[in-house]
């Protein structure tokens, strides 16, 4: 993308959306353009954090269940034994 030497970002938005940021706009006094650069600063740090991708994979079950052998010992007790006749 070139570099234009402003710091515009024009970004399309919907019917809902845009309703939305002209009533928060006539609420608020602000200019549409202040009120989605705060609601940038606001959300973004919240998306973020939301949509961070892990640094560590995912285990898949075989691999969780592993780290946890050997902390449950089995009870003859709980199981009953079943007799096929």
């Amino acid at each position: 993308m070139k570099s234009s030497g402003s710091n515009l970002l024009p970004i399309p938005v919907d019917g809902k959306l845009k309703s939305l940021i002209e009533d928060a706009a006539d609420q608020t006094g602000l200019s549409q353009a202040d009120v989605m650069r705060s609601a940038l600063k606001i959300g973004v740090p919240q998306v973020v954090q939301g949509l961070r991708v892990r640094k560590h994979p995912r285990r898949n079950l075989v691999e969780y269940l592993d780290a946890f052998e050997g902390l449950i010992k089995p009870s003859r007790e709980m199981v009953l034994t079943s007799r096929i006749k």
